[in-house]
């Protein structure tokens, strides 16, 4: 399992957001850590597919009260992989002391495992967004996460 966040305050954390959920679940978790403190920052990571692009994601959380120069938009990556070792080379992220990885939650366990290979982060975390954990999910993601890690793109449990 992913390392869940604690919900205390810390120096200099970074939150990134993969795009994904058009309905913004991801973004509003963002927002909620960001209010609470928990967060410094926010990346959204994504070329997306129609409404869920990162472009789209930062608009919303700044309408939601993130101020615009707490965000940071990556918008070429097109995969987990891409969007973990774009945000991650980005300043403002490389230099940050800690990390928290925002996906819905059945995705997060891969998430959080290819942060662990692509960041170099000494702290890491995952704070999902709830969503219905079905099998076919369960499946779908057991078997990217195999994928990544046999390709090297994320680190075995």
């Amino acid at each position: 399992m992913p390392t869940p966040c604690a919900s205390t305050q810390h120096g200099d954390t970074t939150a990134i957001v993969l795009s994904g959920g058009p309905d913004y679940r991801r973004t509003k978790r963002a927002v909620g850590l960001y209010e609470a403190k928990q967060v410094d920052r926010i990346v959204f990571s994504g070329a997306g597919h129609g409404g869920d692009s990162a472009i789209r994601l930062a608009r919303e959380a700044v309408r939601l009260g993130v101020a615009q120069t707490d965000v940071i938009v990556e918008r070429a990556a097109r995969s987990t992989y891409e969007n973990l070792a774009n945000s991650c080379a980005l300043p403002g992220v490389r230099e940050a002391a800690r990390l928290v990885i925002v996906t819905d939650q059945h995705h997060s366990y891969r998430a959080y495992l290819t942060a662990r290979a692509q960041c170099r982060q000494p702290e890491i975390c995952s704070a999902p967004a709830p969503v219905p954990l079905t099998a076919q999910r369960r499946r779908s993601e057991a078997m990217k996460l195999f994928a990544y890690q046999l390709l090297g793109r994320a680190a075995w449990w």
